[in-house]
């Protein structure tokens, strides 16, 4: 019903915008008779391409649309989809983005993004940029180089920021916006001996600001998870400590209004191998954290619900039996000579869960295209990629019209 009623709204709004740019009162004479708070609700459920066209029809629209309070509150209205980028040709600078929604036909899961000419992402001379973070429908894109190239883009809008840094700052962790401040940033870890010193990147101010961690010595890897005005990280290895897994400090957590970092234990049991955390990765299912956590010989898939936050109390939610059609999880000739955690992380990197969209867990399977999980039935549908591709990068993505700079 919910969804009905959204179509509704934007096809009656989407004629009713065409019928009074030829009237001689026009849009503006009509809903200026409004209250602002009726106009804003119903603006800010509609889509986001859609008040581009109310931008240019409309004045008052225009100021409205323009708040920063509609801006937040069309994203938090705003339905999860995902990007995807199409790994056509590695020599090729051309960026073939599209908008998966499942929700829709087959005909029309896949919408192309279309980028204007002008911007600095489509001049790169050498190398290609690659889609690394997708944040509250701004997208960031990096040419791995020597000294890395950040290109910030916003699909809906077209704005788009360059960033090279003076200095090598480490590598890039999480790319967040904070909500608080309307700023988008990055954080940096650098590895220095046996600890890290950690670093948050204002792109909007472009000014850097050095982090305390109490447990500078956990090495995070790129998985961050976005909620409860903090950021997750899994961490990958305890640096003074390296054949411990770091199961006690398994979750770093940045908050986003102090820039703190902490760490908490991940759920389940303590883990053989440090390496057992990289068959782990972090997601956000109805603003709870979750993770997910891959057993590659079990052809099975753990999915955990934080289901308390402040006490931090994890439940395991379901199972997901990834054995479907009695494939399973097969490996190539070259792989079969290989030790038990060479075969491990290669799957780690070949399964990526995505993200939970009406109640399915999302991947993407190398090779294989995208699954979708119904979690209450434990059944997968395979859906094939945009141009009948299998070989692309995903990210979860939401339509905003968030500023960057």
């Amino acid at each position: 019903m919910p969804l009905q009623c959204f179509n509704w709204i934007t096809e009656l709004l989407g004629p009713l915008v065409h019928n009074l740019r030829h009237t001689n009162e026009g849009p503006e004479g009509i809903f200026t008779r409004l209250p602002d708070c009726l106009i804003i609700d119903v603006l800010s459920r509609l889509p986001a391409d859609c008040l581009l066209r109310c931008q240019r029809d409309c004045r008052v629209w225009k100021a409205l649309i323009s708040s920063r309070y509609f801006s937040t509150l069309h994203l938090r209205r705003a339905r999860p989809v995902l990007i995807i980028e199409w790994d056509r040709c590695f020599t090729s600078h051309e960026q073939d983005l599209f908008i998966f929604d499942g929700s829709l036909n087959k005909d029309k899961m896949f919408t192309r993004v279309l980028l204007k000419r002008e911007l600095m992402i489509n001049k790169v001379n050498k190398h290609r940029p690659h889609l690394r973070y997708s944040c509250e429908g701004v997208l960031l894109f990096m040419v791995l180089c020597s000294r890395p190239t950040y290109f910030i883009f916003n699909p809906i809008t077209q704005e788009g920021v360059t960033i090279r840094h003076k200095f090598d700052p480490g590598y890039l962790c999480a790319f967040y916006y904070c909500s608080l401040t309307s700023e988008f940033k990055l954080l940096y870890a650098r590895k220095e001996g046996s600890r890290c010193q950690y670093s948050i990147y204002t792109v909007r101010t472009q000014t850097w600001r050095k982090i305390h961690s109490p447990t500078s010595n956990c090495l995070p890897y790129v998985s961050p998870a976005i909620v409860n005005g903090a950021v997750h990280l899994l961490v990958g290895k305890d640096l003074e400590k390296p054949d411990t897994p770091p199961c006690a400090n398994g979750i770093m957590v940045l908050k986003m209004d102090k820039e703190e970092l902490s760490a908490m234990p991940h759920p389940g049991s303590v883990c053989s191998s440090w390496r057992t955390h990289q068959t782990m990765s972090l997601l956000v299912k109805d603003e709870s954290l979750c993770l997910c956590q891959l057993f590659v010989a079990e052809n099975e898939m753990d999915i955990w619900i934080l289901e308390d936050y402040e006490t931090w109390v994890w439940t395991k939610r379901c199972k997901v039996n990834l054995g479907f059609n009695n494939q399973g999880i097969r490996l190539s000739k070259p792989f079969v000579d290989r030790s038990y955690w060479e075969v491990v992380l290669y799957m780690c990197w070949q399964i990526q869960p995505l993200h939970f969209q009406d109640g399915e867990l999302v991947f993407y399977w190398f090779s294989r295209g995208l699954f979708m999980c119904n979690l209450d039935h434990n059944t997968l549908r395979n859906i094939e990629g945009p141009q009948g591709s299998m070989v692309y990068t995903c990210k979860p993505y939401k339509k905003s019209l968030l500023t960057i700079a």
